[in-house]
C-alpha cells in the first residue's frame, strides 16, 4: 500500500483554480522531470489548465519522457518585457506617452548627447507574470533552485495568498511551500508523485505510469539504491497500471542510454567458458618420458 500525504489542501485549491503552474529546477534530473510531466499530464486529463516550465532546456536524456515537449523556458504571459543591450550611463531618459484616440502607447528611449541611438534590430520581446492560482515546485531544496524562473516570477512565488506545493525528497529542504509534500524517506519525487496523483483522484494512465517508473529507476540506479520497500510497492503499482520498465534505456539508434541504465564499466564481466575443439591426436605431453643418466628426456 502506497504512502499517503496531506493532500486535502491541494484538492481544495485545485477545485477553484483557473490556472495551474508546475515548475522544475534549473538543470533538473530525470526523476524530477518525470514526476512533473506526469502531474502535468494527469491534470490536463482532469480538464484543468496547466503550464509547465523549466529555465534550462531539456537535453537528450529526457526526450523519451511523455509530454517533454510541453516544458517551456518562460511561463508568464501577462507582462510584456522589452530588452536591449545599451550602457545605462548612455541613456538620457526613458519616457512614455499615450495616444487614446488611436489606442497607441509610445515608449521613447533618449540617448545622451553624442551617444549612438538604440539599434532597433537588437530589441527583444518576451513575457513574464503568470496568473496561476496553484503552483507545484518539483524536486528542489529552495525556490532559488528554479534559477531564472524564480527571478521572472518572484512576485508570484512569494505571494502567500497562492497555494504553493513543494514536492521533494531532497535533504535540507527549506519547507518553502504553503503545502509541503516533503518525504526524505522516499527514493525520489516520482515515488512521492504516485501517492500525490492517487490522493488527488486523478487518472494515472500507462504513459504516465511509464514516466514515473523511468523517474524511480533513474533515482535508484535501476532499483539498486531503493531506500525502502515503499519504492518497490510503487513500482509494482505502476506496472499493474500498464507502466513499462526500462523505457529510457531503449534509446533510438545513435543516442546513448542514460548512465544509470548502462553496465558499470569498472566491473569486469565474469569469464565465459570457451568452446575447445576436440583433438583426435593426443598431444606430445601425454606420452611417457624416460629419463637418461645425463638428465635428458627421450
Amino acid at each position: 500500500m502506497s504512502k499517503t500525504y496531506n493532500i486535502e489542501p491541494v484538492k481544495t485549491a485545485l477545485a477553484s483554480a483557473k490556472q495551474i503552474l508546475i515548475l522544475l529546477p534549473q538543470n533538473p534530473n530525470v526523476d524530477s522531470a518525470a514526476a512533473a510531466l506526469t502531474l502535468h499530464l494527469a491534470l490536463i486529463k482532469g480538464g484543468l489548465s496547466v503550464t509547465i516550465g523549466c529555465s534550462t532546456p531539456m537535453t537528450v536524456q529526457f526526450n523519451r519522457l511523455f509530454g517533454v515537449d510541453k516544458i517551456k523556458p518562460r511561463i508568464g504571459n501577462q507582462n510584456l518585457v522589452i530588452s536591449f543591450n545599451y550602457p545605462e550611463d548612455s541613456l538620457e531618459k526613458v519616457a512614455y506617452d499615450k495616444d487614446p484616440a488611436n489606442q497607441k502607447f509610445h515608449l521613447t528611449i533618449e540617448p545622451k548627447a553624442g551617444m549612438q541611438p538604440l539599434d532597433s534590430s537588437q530589441v527583444e520581446y518576451s513575457y513574464t507574470g503568470s496568473s496561476a492560482d496553484v503552483i507545484f515546485v518539483i524536486g528542489t531544496k529552495a525556490l532559488e533552485d528554479l534559477g531564472e524562473l524564480y527571478k521572472q516570477e518572484k512576485a508570484l512565488l512569494d505571494n502567500k495568498q497562492k497555494t504553493l506545493v513543494n514536492v521533494s525528497n531532497l535533504d535540507k529542504n527549506s519547507q518553502f511551500g504553503t503545502v509541503n509534500l516533503y518525504d526524505p524517506t522516499a527514493s525520489g519525487a516520482s515515488e512521492i508523485m504516485v501517492s500525490v496523483i492517487k490522493g488527488l483522484e486523478l487518472s494515472l494512465e500507462p504513459d504516465m505510469a511509464t514516466n514515473l517508473l523511468a523517474g524511480i529507476e533513474a533515482a535508484t540506479q535501476n532499483l539498486a539504491q531503493a531506500r525502502s520497500a515503499d519504492t518497490f510497492e510503487a513500482v509494482t503499482e505502476l506496472m499493474r497500471l500498464g507502466g513499462q520498465r526500462n523505457h529510457l534505456s531503449a534509446m533510438p539508434f545513435g543516442q546513448a542510454a542514460p548512465a544509470w541504465s548502462r553496465p558499470n564499466p569498472f566491473v569486469s564481466p565474469a569469464p565465459q567458458p570457451q568452446n575447445v575443439p576436440f583433438q583426435t591426436t593426443q598431444p606430445d605431453w601425454l606420452k611417457p618420458k624416460v629419463m637418461t643418466g645425463t638428465g635428458s628426456q627421450t
